[in-house]
């Protein structure tokens, strides 16, 4: 009961205001931005075309819709995809696949309502400097994705907000909140100094000793470069019940870059206790925790070894050091570029990368384009380029609009699917690597 209160009492979250810094999905380019008019612009495509899923080739079709009035911003859509044997059981076996519809409805923060909220799957969601919770989504099982939400409020002086992964509450939840005490003093450096707390809890997991974590920061600004500020941060986390870390760096960055830019440096050191890992809410996360774990594709296709189980407890990581350098360059409302690596010294291969290039231009109606990948468990960053196998995620898109009408929609993801209920454990589900390729074309039209 306590670390349930102590959720609802902190169910709070990360750096987004009326100012519009970043928090959760809140500045994802591929998400259409505020438009100015309150009248509703709305866009409709249907496609078609092969598609392989897994290990075999299928038909599919899609359709997807999306528009918006003012603030708030919304998009549909869902493939179905088939062959001589049916449809697709993971996308048709349950109601759940009604809300999997829904990609995203998003309110954005204006001067007279400064609130961000969005209801959706997760996507790339970080807590602060990203001690507890670190580009974490509910996408990487595609078929098995939780429509989760995001709210968040800011002021000069101070924000506050909170994600759930899953609506039913059954899931991750948790939140981080920024105080900026002296917003107002004359005291060059003072006026800077923003101190922040969060929590994360797992309420998916059955375990008397459920990941429940806190996080404590403070960061103040030393020097000013032009428009970069040079800020030192300072974090410290615990895992009730397990470990804890402490850390520090230098953020060198501007929120406001000749007004059409965010960018940001981040270096930072970590030392960890036994129990304690830095960014343990994951993009891989959710099929990789306490209980769940990944299946190795050769176990699984070699059936006379048996299963290989991939993934870490908390209980069961031992203490490190971690250095992050991390770079993110966003042009409000059009392009993102980032990336991260985590490298961990230790008795295990807790190293994790990640790698964003994403833009919807504004000069062509239509174009998006989006590449990421993220790796977990490797052992260096020169691994980092090595050959996907079991603990990465890959997903490239491009939405390019043809002659005559006409729209093409490429899509490759390399993701998760989980495993029948005949191979699971019953301690906790297990995914096996999944690859899909579709290559649709169709139809776009603006209503």
């Amino acid at each position: 009961m306590f670390r349930f209160l102590l959720v609802v009492v902190l169910i709070v979250g990360s750096q987004q205001g009326a100012d519009g810094q970043s928090f959760g999905s809140s500045n994802d380019p591929l998400e259409q931005p505020r438009s100015l008019f309150r009248s509703w612009s709305t866009v409709g495509a249907v496609y078609g075309g092969p598609a392989f899923v897994g290990d075999n080739w299928h038909g599919a079709a899609a359709v997807e819709l999306e528009g918006g009035a003012g603030a708030w911003r919304f998009a549909l859509g869902g493939t179905l995809h088939g062959d001589t044997n049916g449809f697709l059981e993971a996308e048709t076996d349950e109601t759940y696949d009604l809300g999997r519809l829904i990609h995203y409805i998003r309110h954005d923060a204006t001067p007279t309502v400064p609130i961000y909220g969005r209801m959706g799957p997760i996507k790339r969601l970080s807590l602060g400097r990203g001690h507890l919770v670190k580009n974490f989504n509910t996408t990487v099982a595609w078929d098995e994705r939780t429509l989760g939400a995001e709210i968040a409020y800011g002021n000069p002086f101070f924000s506050i907000g909170g994600f759930t992964s899953d609506l039913r509450m059954g899931r991750v939840v948790g939140g981080f909140a920024e105080l900026q005490p002296a917003a107002n003093s004359s005291v060059r450096g003072l006026n800077s100094l923003v101190l922040g707390a969060g929590i994360v809890h797992d309420r998916s997991t059955f375990l008397a000793d459920a990941p429940t974590a806190f996080q404590l920061e403070a960061a103040v600004d030393i020097a000013e470069y032009f428009e970069f500020a040079v800020s030192p941060f300072v974090s410290y986390a615990r895992f009730l019940n397990y470990g804890s870390g402490f850390g520090g760096g230098v953020d060198l960055g501007t929120d406001n870059l000749i007004n059409a830019a965010r960018t940001n440096l981040r270096l930072g050191l970590f030392v960890s206790q036994d129990g304690f890992a830095p960014g343990f809410f994951g993009p891989h996360y959710a099929v990789a925790n306490d209980i769940n774990r990944i299946v190795t594709a050769d176990s699984f296709f070699d059936e006379e070894e048996g299963l290989e189980l991939l993934g870490t407890s908390l209980a069961d990581v031992t203490s490190g050091v971690d250095f992050v350098t991390e770079l993110e360059v966003i042009v409000f409302s059009s392009f993102e570029a980032s990336a991260y690596f985590r490298r961990h010294w230790g008795d295990q291969m807790l190293s994790s990368g990640a790698f964003r290039i994403a833009s919807r231009p504004r000069f062509l109606d239509g174009l998006r384009i989006e590449l990421s990948m993220e790796r977990t468990g490797l052992g260096s960053f020169f691994s980092a380029f090595g050959d996907l196998k079991d603990r990465n995620s890959l997903l490239f898109e491009i939405d390019y609009p043809l002659s005559g009408g006409a729209h093409l929609s490429l899509r490759s993801r390399y993701g998760y699917r989980k495993l029948e209920s005949e191979v699971n454990d019953p301690v906790g589900e297990r995914f096996l690597v999944q690859r899909r390729f579709e290559p649709l074309v169709g139809v776009r039209y603006r209503f």
